[in-house]
């Protein structure tokens, strides 16, 4: 095995044998980069029908959401299948595996589950109430990791947990708007609630945080894996 320290972690760049050929199977800047990837869809998919509620009432909102079934889809099926294959391979040294795919398991869930119910036509608060026990578990997990000194920049990785935590809480009480404003289909003139607007504002901001420390994560991690090819 190669072994190479980046922001702290060790990882282990395992040797697969495919017949007499030798491939190195490497996937953590591929998971890193994928998480402001959700991070731009959620914020891009909420904005989007929250503006567009304002100017045409709910039909702008299942516009929104609708266009955002097959890409969140897609990218919680591949979350879940880099989560999946971690699990069972254990790609990670000592408890690195724990700490990053028992969480990045549970976030591609949660996306595929809102791309289901979206799909479907279901309400979402039953996507957000999973979504605010992920964020919990989330936290718990990067405090914890913290907690223990598990990286060299314990901040970062304590602010990419807490932020992406926190984001999923506040999916709750956006999921709770989303099917209140829906329930409000043909009312002559729809409002938004107080709380609504605090809610949708809380929740963009720490999905647009959560995505720029992924972001830069995922920027600082790529040079030392191309770095090491095999």
């Amino acid at each position: 095995m190669f072994i190479f320290k980046h922001i702290g972690l060790i990882y282990f760049k395992r040797k697969v044998y495919i017949g007499d050929k030798m491939v190195f199977i490497d996937n953590l800047g591929l998971m890193l980069f994928i998480l402001p990837l959700v991070s731009v869809l959620i914020a891009y998919t909420t904005i989007q029908a929250f503006i567009g509620f304002r100017k045409s009432s709910y039909e702008a909102i299942k516009r929104s959401l609708d266009d955002s079934i097959l890409p969140a889809a897609i990218l919680g099926i591949i979350i879940i299948i880099l989560s999946l294959w971690g699990e069972f391979t254990w790609t990670l040294p000592g408890s690195y595996n724990i700490l990053f795919y028992d969480v990045y398991l549970l976030l591609g869930i949660t996306i595929l589950s809102y791309s289901i119910a979206v799909y479907m036509g279901k309400r979402l608060q039953s996507t957000g109430i999973f979504s605010l026990f992920v964020g919990l578990i989330t936290i718990y997990y990067g405090v914890s990791g913290y907690n223990l000194g598990l990286t060299k920049e314990p901040l970062a990785l304590l602010a990419l947990y807490a932020t992406y935590g926190i984001a999923g809480i506040l999916g709750y009480p956006v999921t709770l708007a989303l099917d209140k404003l829906r329930d409000q289909q043909g009312v002559k003139d729809p409002k938004l609630e107080g709380w609504m607007y605090a809610f949708f504002l809380l929740f963009w901001i720490f999905v647009v945080i959560a995505g720029i420390i992924g972001a830069f994560i995922a920027v600082e991690t790529i040079p030392a894996h191309l770095a090491h090819p095999p």
